[in-house]
C-alpha cells in the first residue's frame, strides 16, 4: 500500500514538473513577445507569417498577453497535481525569472548612466526643480537597486524583502509609464534599452509587461524567507 502511494505521489509530481515546465515556455514567450518583438522567442515577426498575415505584427502584444493568462491556467493543474511540489517550484521559477530579469534590466543603465540620465529626464518628472543633480543621482542609484535587489532575489533567504523592493519599483515603473501615456511623451520605458525617444507603443507594452510581472513578485513578497536550498526543504 505505501509502495503504491509513494508511485502515484512521484507519477503526481513528475506530470506537475512537466505542466510547469509547459507553463515556463509560455511566459517565457508571451513576455518576449510583449517586450522583445523581434527576439529569437517571438512569433509574430516571422517572414513566413507575415508573407501570409502581413499584419502579424501588430498583434503581438495580444499573443503576449493570452501566452500569460494560459501559462496561469496552467499552474492550477499543476498545483492539483502536487501541490506542496508546485508551489516550491513556483517560488524558484519566479526568483530566478524576476531577479534575472532585474539584474539584465540594471546593467545597461550602469554601463551608461549618463544616457539613462538623459531618458530619466525626458519623463519630465523633476522638470520644475531645473536642476540636473536629481535626474543624475537617480540615474546612478536606482539601477544599483535593481542589481542588488534581484541579486538577493535569486541568492539570499531574504526573498520577501527583495521581493517587496521589487513590488515597489514596479510600482514606479507603472506610474512613470502612466505618467508619460497620460502626456503622450512617446518615450520607451528604458526597462532593457537606452535609445531615447520611441513609439508611444513602447511605452503601452511596457506598461501592460510591469502590470503582468507585478503580481507574481507581490506573491514572492509574501512568501517566507528561505534561501533556495531551504525551498526544498520540508
Amino acid at each position: 500500500m505505501i509502495e503504491c502511494f509513494e508511485k502515484n505521489n512521484i507519477k503526481r509530481t513528475i506530470a506537475s514538473a512537466v505542466v510547469l515546465l509547459i507553463a515556463t515556455f509560455f511566459v517565457a514567450f508571451g513576455v518576449a513577445e510583449i517586450s522583445f518583438p523581434e527576439s529569437i522567442l517571438t512569433f509574430t515577426d516571422h517572414d513566413w507569417l507575415l508573407d501570409i498575415w502581413p499584419k502579424a505584427y501588430r498583434y503581438n502584444i495580444h499573443l503576449g498577453v493570452a501566452a500569460c493568462v494560459i501559462c496561469g491556467l496552467l499552474v492550477i493543474p499543476a498545483i492539483k497535481l502536487q501541490k506542496d511540489f508546485a508551489i516550491r517550484a513556483l517560488e524558484v521559477l519566479c526568483r530566478f525569472g524576476i531577479g534575472g530579469m532585474f539584474i539584465f534590466a540594471s546593467i545597461f543603465k550602469i554601463q551608461d548612466p549618463h544616457q539613462f540620465a538623459t531618458l530619466v529626464a525626458q519623463y519630465q518628472f523633476f522638470s520644475a526643480l531645473h536642476v540636473d543633480f536629481v535626474n543624475n543621482f537617480f540615474a546612478l542609484v536606482y539601477p544599483q537597486f535593481e542589481l542588488w535587489f534581484g541579486l538577493a532575489m535569486i541568492f539570499t533567504p531574504f526573498v520577501k524583502e527583495s521581493a517587496f523592493a521589487i513590488f515597489w519599483m514596479f510600482v514606479s515603473f507603472i506610474i512613470a509609464l502612466a505618467w508619460a501615456l497620460w502626456n503622450d511623451l512617446g518615450i520607451t520605458c528604458g526597462c532593457f534599452e537606452l535609445e531615447g525617444a520611441q513609439d508611444k507603443a513602447e511605452a503601452w507594452t511596457s506598461l501592460i509587461r510591469d502590470l503582468i510581472l507585478i503580481w507574481p513578485t507581490l506573491w514572492l513578497a509574501m512568501r517566507k524567507n528561505r534561501s533556495l536550498i531551504g525551498v526544498w526543504r520540508r
